[in-house]
């Protein structure tokens, strides 16, 4: 919680930039065309070989009161941010991916928010149509979710924002982190007591496209999960906390009073909302109990064509279409809540999904 008034508070705006030449131009200038002018930009060029250097020199130079670039040898993302943390002077910071851009009443909004919230999360549009995720705005559930289940959340990079204070303890980022330092920020973040303000309301554009490193990486993704729940039990070791243990989300399901053998017989046919790490590990638990898993369904599937574990991808948006081709959706996500909420405003049926309300 910030006691300045809002248009006194500075934001400090770290964009991290690999070879991002024909990107990072649009998101410096989201930034530099934001309602709420009251920031500084600090971009960290992470060991480049394209023209970012040329591009950054000449922003750096047209808005040398604005604009702060930092040169240094390829790292990673976690040292990337670390050098651009070290060089914040604002009472909030905000992280901007290099090949990601705002809206321009991004700043506007969250610093509105920081005047009661330490941490902030927002929606994202993936490539200005799909949102990222669906967000309840709501304080407490990704702490809870943390600390109960071992669930992270999905909110990458370019929604997240907090007041300096609260991460100069989660600050440096182990370096190790090459790409999701953003997952290691958010989480530990959490660990130590805070809470993360959520709104679902898009303020960015996630750009998907072939070079991006986490969305084509998802595998790596999950195992840094691991190394980061690791890392966060040594921490809560060290402060004699209760250590946290990831639920094995069929056991989840049952301890909650979901028991997936109360599913008819094999021949059902089941549906999967989901793609992270929990619906990889339902799916596996489903196919050896011999069920009939048909497609894998989430909000950030845009076009049809795509495969999950050997299964058709269906965009969400047309699930509730082809009701005909299945018998029950499993909602294996730690979004349940939001997502049985956008079920029930489509008027989907109520005998067609089972979740949670985590």
């Amino acid at each position: 919680m910030l006691k300045l008034k809002k248009e006194q508070l500075k934001v400090s705006v770290i964009i991290t930039n690999y070879n991002y030449a024909q990107y990072v131009r649009e998101a410096i200038e989201s930034v530099l065309n934001q309602s709420y002018q009251n920031f500084e930009i600090i971009v960290v060029d992470d060991g480049s070989t394209d023209e970012s250097a040329t591009v950054l020199r000449n922003y750096e130079e047209s808005y040398a009161d604005k604009i702060t670039v930092i040169s240094q040898k390829n790292g990673g993302q976690a040292s990337a941010f670390n050098t651009g943390f070290e060089k914040a002077t604002g009472d909030i910071v905000a992280f901007l991916d290099a090949d990601d851009y705002w809206y321009e009443n991004k700043l506007s909004t969250i610093v509105k928010y920081h005047e009661k919230y330490d941490g902030i999360q927002h929606n994202l549009l993936i490539n200005n149509e799909i949102p990222f995720v669906l967000l309840e705005d709501q304080v407490g559930k990704q702490r809870r979710l943390l600390e109960e289940y071992g669930f992270f959340g999905t909110i990458p990079t370019s929604g997240l924002s907090f007041t300096y204070e609260k991460l100069k303890k989660v600050f440096p980022i182990p370096t190790e982190y090459k790409i999701c330092a953003d997952l290691y920020m958010k989480m530990f973040f959490l660990n130590e007591g805070n809470e993360i303000f959520s709104l679902n309301g898009a303020f960015a554009n996630y750009r998907h496209h072939d070079n991006n490193l986490w969305f084509n990486n998802q595998s790596l993704t999950i195992s840094y999960n691991e190394i980061t729940l690791n890392y966060i039990n040594k921490n809560r070791y060290r402060k004699n906390k209760k250590m946290i243990y990831r639920i094995n989300p069929a056991k989840m399901y049952t301890k909650a009073g979901l028991d997936l053998r109360k599913i008819n017989d094999s021949t059902t046919r089941i549906g999967i909302y989901g793609m992270g790490a929990i619906a990889q590990e339902l799916y596996l638990e489903l196919i050896a109990k011999d069920y009939s898993v048909t497609f894998f369904t989430d909000s950030g599937t845009e076009s049809e064509g795509t495969t999950f574990n050997g299964l058709p991808v269906i965009p969400f948006r047309l699930v509730a279409a082809r009701a005909e081709d299945y018998d029950l959706l499993i909602i294996a996500s730690s979004a349940q809540t939001e997502i049985i909420a956008e079920l029930k405003k489509k008027g989907f049926p109520k005998d067609k999904y089972i979740g949670l309300y985590l």
